[in-house]
């Protein structure tokens, strides 16, 4: 898995859910990446790749409750073409939060910031070193720019939450 905010191709390739036909259920990450469903799946079975590695479902949902924690809050799994497939998105007032994605290595996250966030969020002080690495190497294209991190730690995750509360601030201030 790559440990940069850059990941390649072939790490989109290993998403835990593949078939286009066939939508997730909300809370399928926790019961596919736990580690007592080792070896229990097979490629074909709901279109499961294989199984995460044994922290990634906690790391998911303490990711995924912390977002929905916050005021307003939407939770969709949308399938979001052939490189992301399919994705937890988080939205509030139809502008996106963040992304969460299952993957065969283990859990990863996308926030997107506009110019504007980013230019208030980076020079804030004790922003972790995850989020100044993702914000960094993440992809401007429309005006947004998308950062991606992996969630390699409980830590991390913390981080990413953090990074989309402040987002859902940002969205909540009156102009």
């Amino acid at each position: 898995m790559p440990t940069n905010s850059k990941p390649s191709a072939q790490y989109w390739a290993t998403n835990l859910y593949l078939d286009p036909r066939l939508r997730p259920k909300v809370d399928a990450p926790l019961r596919d990446l736990a580690p007592r469903a080792a070896g229990r799946f097979k490629r074909a079975r709901e279109g499961l790749r294989a199984d995460l590695p044994p922290r990634a479902a906690q790391r998911f949902k303490k990711a995924r409750l912390g977002v929905r924690g916050l005021q307003h809050v939407t939770e969709q799994v949308v399938f979001l073409g052939t490189a992301w497939k399919w994705v937890w998105m988080y939205e509030v007032g139809g502008r996106k939060l963040g992304f969460l994605h299952p993957m065969e290595s283990g859990a990863s996250g996308t926030f997107v910031l506009t110019g504007a966030e980013e230019q208030e969020l980076v020079p804030a002080n004790g922003l972790p070193r995850a989020i100044k690495q993702a914000v960094r190497d993440g992809v401007l294209a429309e005006g947004l720019r998308w950062c991606w991190l992996s969630f390699g730690d409980l830590d991390t995750v913390d981080a990413f939450v953090d990074v989309v509360r402040m987002k859902h601030y940002f969205l909540a201030r009156p102009e």
